[in-house]
């Protein structure tokens, strides 16, 4: 797992929650200090601190570590357009909430 590319995972799921980084080990139940270690000093997050960010952000370790899943190639084989990928950002973007009723929207509209 390459420092950086976890450090800026972690902090774009940070951003689609509207979360600073204490807010999150508050949640999370990490110590602060923890996750400054990550995101300052370019420590990596052991086994067990992965499965908290996993599940808190209910993606897979393989996400969080850079390994891209099967959905994620199936996407970038798709070739989609910058339309299609701006649609996606701003989707991933949307609290659960908001996502079910985006999802609701698409599915009347077929």
């Amino acid at each position: 797992m390459e420092k950086n590319e976890f450090i800026e995972i972690f902090n774009d799921l940070l951003a689609e929650e509207g979360l600073n980084r204490k807010q999150f080990a508050e949640k999370c139940g990490i110590p602060y200090t923890t996750v400054i270690g990550w995101t300052s000093l370019n420590r990596l997050p052991d086994f067990t601190a992965l499965i908290k960010i996993a599940d808190f952000f209910n993606c897979s370790i393989d996400y969080l570590t850079g390994r891209r899943n099967d959905f994620e190639k199936a996407i970038a084989a798709s070739n989609p357009s910058s339309r299609e990928k701006i649609l996606l950002k701003h989707f991933r973007a949307l609290d659960n909430e908001n996502k079910e009723l985006v999802i609701k929207l698409v599915q009347n509209l077929s």
